[in-house]
């Protein structure tokens, strides 16, 4: 038998690159990178082959993932840019078609309601959020919850690094969601936020520190948490290492909020993903990701925190999992059919474990401070 050939769609993309590194970790496995182009930057690896096609042509498609082990999902924006418009679907309609294992890293509440329902008639696994949102957040939450009785919030953030450019895609989404209105839990309540409001300052573990942070656009966390842990709040915030960049965008967000213009804010992308290149070349490229769940036990409310932190391409969060979860497919530890629960497909000690062999630094906080762990199996059991 050959070695096992992984399909990244979208895989010469920011995050895309990043999931082919980590794929190119494990020795035997080849990776196909689904691309509109060949990118003038190349992997530097025999492993790696090129096949040119569109996320939405679902026929090339299918001819290229067939006979794979796995498709990884990366082509973004996974959010529809246009009113009634359409997610892209198309390489989860290709590893059906084909009958391979899929793997998505979108964050997206309506692409991952149209995945969920395409996995309902599938004959392999399906695991789609597969990024910090909803995904990194589901495995934490499960083992952050053991005790107690009740969830009354789950809160998070990402500090991502702003050294590293990310491609066009994540700024049509941001941009795209700034300033549009959506529901959010907010004490059991359905609240109508918008996009890049809420701000607070955040503190999270070393060398981060103290960061402005805005609520995300619409994302699948508002679906995922509250279904599976029954809390009342939910929110997701994010900010780069510049308040004045951070504040900027929050300001028009809630102009557009107001106004309803600019209409298509996407149209502004190289504009402001031109700015930000700018900014990123006084930035740093380490990165966080923390959550915080508040909960009772035992008639006594309780808070729990847990963070991680990269202090090189702190960019790549959002790749780990599809990275450990073809790891787990490879290996015939995820074969179920069908929609991959996300809080149950991974264990924590596995998790973390996988977490530390990448260079990623895990903490714990049940007050101001954050405390540094190494050992994977009592980094959440070791909080009140």
């Amino acid at each position: 038998m050959g070695e096992p050939r992984v399909v990244v769609v979208g895989g010469t993309g920011f995050y895309g690159r990043y999931v082919v590194d980590d794929l190119l970790r494990q020795p035997q496995v080849a990776v196909t990178v689904v691309a509109r182009r060949r990118p003038a930057a190349a992997f530097d690896s025999p492993r790696v082959d090129w096949a040119i096609a569109d996320h939405a042509d679902v026929r090339s498609l299918a001819r290229i993932v067939k006979g794979a082990a796995a498709v990884v999902h990366c082509a973004g924006p996974f959010q529809s840019m246009e009113p009634g418009g359409t997610p892209p679907w198309g390489p989860l309609r290709a590893a059906l078609a084909a009958g391979v294992p899929y793997v998505d890293i979108c964050e997206d509440r309506a692409f991952r309601r149209g995945a969920l329902a395409l996995a309902r008639s599938a004959s392999v696994p399906v695991l789609t959020g597969a990024s910090v949102v909803p995904g990194l957040q589901a495995l934490l939450v499960a083992d952050m919850v053991r005790g107690l009785q009740r969830v009354d919030a789950i809160r998070c953030a990402a500090a991502p690094d702003t050294r590293r450019h990310r491609g066009p895609a994540m700024f049509a989404a941001m941009l795209h969601g700034a300033g549009l209105r959506f529901e959010a839990p907010r004490g059991g309540v359905p609240t109508v936020v918008h996009g890049w409001s809420e701000p607070e300052w955040v503190r999270f573990p070393p060398p981060i520190g103290r960061r402005l942070v805005h609520q995300v656009y619409e994302m699948a966390d508002l679906d995922v948490l509250p279904d599976l842990f029954g809390a009342r709040t939910v929110s997701f915030k994010a900010g780069s290492e510049f308040p004045v960049l951070n504040r900027a965008l929050g300001a028009f967000a809630a102009v557009r909020a107001r106004t309803g213009r600019p209409r298509r804010p996407q149209e502004w992308t190289s504009v402001v993903r031109g700015l930000s290149w700018l900014a990123g070349r006084a930035g740093d490229e380490a990165g966080a990701f923390m959550v915080e769940i508040t909960g009772d036990r035992d008639g006594r409310t309780v808070t729990r925190r847990v963070g991680m932190t990269a202090r090189r391409h702190g960019g790549r969060m959002p790749a780990l999992l599809a990275g450990i979860a073809v790891e787990r497919l490879l290996t015939g530890r995820l074969k179920a059919a069908g929609a991959v629960p996300l809080d149950r497909w991974l264990p924590p000690s596995e998790l973390y474990a996988a977490l530390l062999e990448r260079d990623i630094r895990l903490w714990t906080s049940s007050d101001d401070d954050w405390h540094p762990h190494s050992l994977p199996s009592r980094l959440v059991g070791a909080a009140p």
